[in-house]
């Protein structure tokens, strides 16, 4: 989604009452800017923030570093951010697990999700979509496999999940169809899709980078996907909001956020300004949509919106599932 005018006006402005002039989004950095990481090497995240990186680099002239520190559902990367010392701009590129899920998962956090950062800029969704094995699941369509699950069929169901974004969406589609089925946990996409092709379980909530491969050599069969919107990658196949589920739109997304003790909010605001320019680009569309995801920049008011609705529906479906730690 593009940048709101009103909302990047304000954004404007707030930057000029702490004393710095809308043409100061052109000046160059005066210091060095840390992108702590919250997943591994080569993960989508991961990807996108050394996409804006090379972005910041350039426009800031200073060096932009990337830093990974993958671990504990990206907590280990949000108290990273939050202790860094104030000799760098130091950002956070994380997502609905650090400044939503984890508040519920977790009995204590070594950071405050709301007070410890200050919002800048979503990047990206990552939508999910429900495979099953052809082998082991001889249904086509939802509606058939919905059918046949709720029949039981004398045992429990079993799906996969790799992230709290997908335990989130396999979770709640059990809770909402009315399932029984127990979760296997993966710690990658590529380990559970091999465990999915050799039929080890029932369904998987699995993300469009690692599924679209697999789906178009018909090896995997999509049923349905998790947002409110069909994928363009994949149009023929339904959303779960069309397939009687009318509420349910559950993605993982990616945000970047500013640590409060070390980034003025001067800066934060002309960082948040050039990420959604480089995103909204046509570069950067095509760039977020080859990594299966899809375009989602925006401004600092949205990602506080999105990070409180996803901290309330989230955190009711990991207290009623017991996906508490």
């Amino acid at each position: 989604m593009m940048i709101r005018r009103r909302e990047w006006l304000a954004t404007v402005g707030a930057a000029a009452a702490t004393g710095w002039p809308a043409s100061g989004f052109a000046q160059a950095l005066d210091k060095p800017v840390r992108l702590i990481v919250a997943y591994g090497a080569g993960s989508a995240t991961d990807t996108l923030a050394r996409f804006l990186a090379d972005r910041i680099s350039k426009l800031g002239g200073r060096p932009a570093i990337v830093e990974n520190k993958p671990g504990a559902d990206g907590n280990i990367a949000a108290e990273a951010a939050v202790r860094a010392s104030q000799d760098m701009y130091t950002l956070l590129v994380s997502g609905s697990s650090t400044h939503a899920a984890n508040a519920a998962i977790y009995k204590k956090l070594p950071f405050d999700p709301e007070s410890d950062f200050t919002p800048m800029s979503t990047l990206a969704n990552a939508p999910f979509i429900l495979l099953v094995n052809p082998q082991r699941i001889h249904q086509r369509s939802f509606k058939e496999f919905l059918d046949w699950a709720r029949a039981g069929g004398g045992r429990d169901l079993s799906f996969a999940s790799t992230s709290v974004g997908n335990r989130v969406a396999g979770e709640r589609f059990r809770q909402v169809a009315n399932l029984k089925a127990v979760n296997v946990q993966y710690r990658t996409s590529s380990q559970a899709m091999t465990d999915l092709l050799g039929a080890q379980f029932d369904f998987y909530f699995c993300d469009v980078a690692t599924a679209l491969p697999q789906v178009k050599a018909g090896k995997a069969i999509a049923l349905a996907v998790s947002v409110r919107e069909r994928l363009a990658s994949l149009p023929e196949v339904p959303t779960l909001a069309e397939s009687g589920f009318p509420d349910f739109d559950i993605a993982s997304w990616i945000a970047m956020w500013s640590a409060v003790a070390s980034t003025p909010p001067q800066v934060s605001a002309r960082m948040a300004q050039w990420a959604s320019a480089a995103l909204d680009s046509t570069e950067g569309r095509e760039f977020v949509l080859g990594k299966g995801l899809l375009p989602a920049a925006s401004g600092p008011t949205a990602l506080a919106t999105l990070q409180r609705r996803d901290t309330e529906i989230w955190g009711k479906i990991i207290r009623e599932t017991g996906m508490q730690q």
